[in-house]
């Protein structure tokens, strides 16, 4: 497997296009399109919020359907806007596909922003004709820049991979940097490949590769309303189908959505800490991703963390209450290498020493439960002032 340079514009068959339409802020990327060439199958995950975005309402519609193209655009998340957001949402995609001549039920929404807002979807409809027209194969970078919010940075990555003597890329974007919780994390991706692949594959495999890259991060056990992650594949007769094919396509689509998912996490709102959350010999992997995602979670560990305190009775403490099966005098908790607490009994540790380890950018917090085999991995952030800021002032 080959990391490429860039992202989305590694990916042959897809054009780009970012404009500044002014949707709430002015000189800024704010809408964006990725345009496909030919007809593509679509693979979506979206927030298990009940209380969820217009457009993403559309797409849970149209991620059945071959598709043109991805309408994106920041800082209006198009939420709790009834049946006139969702009407925006179709008349905009709409005008989209008319614009790509493409079928009007072609072209897929997501929107990140404040919730509570009507899209000025005149405004951007006036925009619509230049997006299009400016859609180049050399433009992925701008959509990374178009979709950020409260990003510090653009989020993207590509891998080539051989299959059979052919040579395949897969390249995606995402942001997010709060309310970043499991099931989904708080985000946008778009993934793409040129890989031909049956829809019935490509929705099994990006799911499967989701639960362990997306879906195990949190930075502050938040949930938004507009989550979305898209996989876009080529339609194809016949697919690429064996064994090996799509394991090979499973590889890469992993790395790529792990990678994705540590820049996520190192960009998280006020975070001066990156985070591995590893639980070993767990019973099983559910039990694994229990305790994972409670460690990760806790208010109680991510303070310590920012504060440099080696509490490892917090540690232990989320791991018991995760719903995991845990023995205490089984349990053994570690930062970096230095263990703290093994099989239930405490170790001694030179104070100084530890503080000095906490104090790094990169940790490794490992939870060892001695019940079985299975574990998981969960990362996480910090928990700082400048989280409280950020957050407190967002509306304003």
């Amino acid at each position: 497997m080959e990391i490429l340079t860039g992202g989305l514009g590694n990916v042959p068959g897809y054009a780009f296009s970012a404009v500044e339409c002014g949707i709430k802020y002015r000189n800024r990327l704010d809408l964006s399109l990725i345009a496909a060439e030919k007809p593509c199958h679509a693979a979506g995950v979206f927030t298990t919020n009940r209380v969820f975005a217009a457009p993403v309402r559309l797409c849970r519609e149209r991620t059945g359907l071959p598709v043109r193209g991805i309408l994106i655009n920041a800082t209006n998340a198009n939420a709790c806007t009834g049946e006139e957001g969702y009407s925006n949402a179709r008349a905009l995609t709409r005008e989209t596909a008319r614009l790509l001549g493409a079928p009007e039920d072609s072209v897929l929404m997501a929107s990140t922003g404040v919730i509570g807002v009507q899209l000025p979807a005149e405004k951007m409809m006036k925009s619509l004709p230049n997006l299009v027209l400016g859609a180049s194969p050399a433009n992925g970078g701008l959509v990374a820049k178009a979709i950020m919010t409260t990003d510090t940075f653009a989020k993207e990555y590509a891998v080539r991979f051989a299959c059979d003597g052919a040579s395949y890329t897969i390249a995606g974007t995402a942001k997010g940097a709060g309310m970043i919780a499991p099931n989904m994390a708080t985000l946008l991706a778009f993934l793409l490949t040129d890989m031909p692949l049956a829809k019935k594959d490509l929705d099994a495999i990006f799911r499967r590769c989701i639960a362990r890259s997306l879906n195990a991060i949190t930075i502050d056990g938040d949930m938004s309303t507009n989550d979305t992650a898209v996989l876009l594949c080529p339609v194809s007769d016949p697919p690429r189908a064996s064994a090996a094919d799509l394991a090979a396509f499973e590889e890469a689509l992993l790395a790529v959505l792990k990678k994705l998912a540590e820049l996520l996490v190192r960009d998280g709102e006020g975070a001066t800490k990156f985070v591995r959350v590893l639980v070993t010999h767990a019973a099983d992997e559910a039990d694994a991703r229990l305790a994972a995602r409670a460690v990760a979670q806790s208010l109680l560990v991510k303070t310590a963390l920012f504060g440099n305190d080696p509490n490892w009775g917090r540690i232990a403490c989320a791991a018991g209450y995760s719903g995991a099966r845990v023995e205490e005098t089984r349990l053994s908790v570690m930062i970096d290498d230095a263990t703290l607490l093994s099989n239930g009994t405490p170790v001694p540790f030179v104070r100084a020493e530890l503080l000095e380890r906490l104090a790094k950018s990169d940790l490794t917090v490992r939870v060892d439960l001695g019940m079985g085999d299975a574990e998981a991995e969960y990362l996480t952030t910090d928990l700082s002032y400048d989280y409280v800021k950020i957050n407190a002032e967002y509306t304003t």
